[in-house]
């Protein structure tokens, strides 16, 4: 939906907002005019701190930008030895912890995600990152790079690891791994916007590549978007450790680099922004089927590969999302959906034991960390998560923005 419409929408309907239910689609669509109009701009906003950062780094000798970024990631910007004035900007900002930030919070919020374990493994691949690909535009950048495409268990990983990170007692903390993935995140999406904003190829009615509402739509979908996945396949989380979530992911959105009037502090908040993100999402296109599909089927296992997994994952996803999206993103029909339903009281059975038992909330976190982990690790299959920025656009055709390829191979810069 375009903020260009003329039609005056209906209300938002309340259950969509003050309800645990899932929205549909048409709920999407219910918001007033004013309300679309003042959140379209966001299309068309990116992130001036890390794009400086990035042009700036991209002018200096080889292989001395990465250096001076993993220094003032690792000791501090004091420690960076005449750093360029975009690097000191940039710094500047997340090193300055807001106000509203909870420390304990945060870390409460840290272990329900990494509590979630499988489920919310689960809840990452089948939900949130569908409802990211759902969009037609804000896929183009991955389609662009090939980084899914041809990489999607390598790409499932590295999301995994971050949220990961993110999650880890202390993660955002200044020298926590946690915070400096989320910077190298940021630089690299601003890398990505400098490869397509010079290939000739992004088209300026898209937006602006990666931006705000693409971030906060991302953001949304690794906080109330794997809330709402888990939660469907039966582990309960109340009002407060969802609370709890949404602050650790609204400090990382901070990070990140993304508008704090697009970050949540409920779950209520939340769902509205939700609703903003889908009333100017371009709507479902190939690519958008392209990403899931690739999604869906790739080899994550190859040892422990069966036919029957990419069908499963299209049913369990399909229940998830509900069958009004999954049509549209071209998902095979199949009995698959009815799984949720069928393992939801056994896994509402376990978070009951969970909270009767003694330790039982710490036991559990720690499992589902090293659930986490074991995955993460196995599909990486010994490769590091380093969130390097791209050297090319992938699927850029031959000739069409070489000279800009050969720069961002020289200068290597993040």
């Amino acid at each position: 939906m375009s903020s260009s419409q003329n039609t005056r929408l209906p209300p938002v309907k309340r259950a969509a907002t003050g309800s645990r239910r899932r929205p549909s689609l048409s709920d999407f669509g219910a918001m007033r005019q004013d309300e679309v109009a003042r959140f379209a701009h966001f299309l068309h906003e990116a992130d001036p701190l890390a794009d400086n950062l990035v042009e700036a780094l991209g002018r200096q000798p080889a292989g001395r930008g990465r250096r001076l970024l993993d220094t003032a990631l690792d000791q501090g910007l004091e420690t960076v030895d005449t750093p360029p004035a975009a690097m000191i900007e940039l710094f500047q900002q997340v090193d300055r912890v807001p106000p509203w930030v909870d420390w304990d919070m945060i870390d409460r919020g840290g272990s329900i995600f990494l509590r979630s374990g499988g489920l919310g493994i689960a809840a990452l691949s089948l939900l949130a990152l569908p409802l990211t690909y759902s969009s037609g535009v804000g896929t183009k950048p991955l389609v662009f790079t090939g980084h899914l495409l041809r990489r999607a268990p390598r790409r499932l990983a590295e999301t995994a690891r971050f949220a990961v990170e993110t999650s880890r007692p202390g993660g955002l903390r200044r020298f926590g791994q946690g915070f400096k993935f989320t910077i190298k995140v940021r630089l690299m999406h601003a890398q990505v916007r400098r490869l397509l904003g010079r290939s000739g190829r992004w088209n300026p009615e898209w937006g602006a590549p990666i931006n705000q509402a693409f971030l906060a739509g991302t953001n949304f979908a690794m906080s109330l978007g794997l809330i709402e996945g888990v939660r469907q396949l039966g582990f309960r989380v109340t009002r407060n450790e969802a609370e709890a979530l949404l602050h650790l992911w609204r400090y990382s959105g901070y990070l990140m680099g993304v508008d704090q009037q697009l970050l949540c502090s409920t779950e209520a908040e939340g769902r509205r922004l939700g609703l903003a993100i889908f009333a100017v999402g371009a709507p479902v296109d190939a690519d958008s089927r392209a990403l899931v599909k690739a999604l869906m089927t790739a080899n994550y296992f190859p040892e422990y590969e069966v036919g029957w997994r990419g069908a499963a994952a299209y049913g369990l996803s399909r229940a998830l999302i509900g069958h009004e999206l999954a049509d549209m993103l071209g998902y095979p029909k199949n009995r698959w959906h009815w799984a949720v339903a069928a393992t939801r009281p056994l896994v509402s059975a376990g978070w009951l034991v969970q909270r009767a038992v003694p330790r039982g909330e710490a036991w559990a976190t720690d499992l589902g960390g090293r659930i986490w982990d074991g995955i993460i690790d196995r599909i990486l299959a010994g490769a590091r998560a380093d969130f390097r920025a791209p050297e090319r656009l992938e699927n850029m055709p031959q000739g069409e923005g070489h000279d800009d390829q050969q720069r961002a191979r020289a200068s290597q810069h993040t």
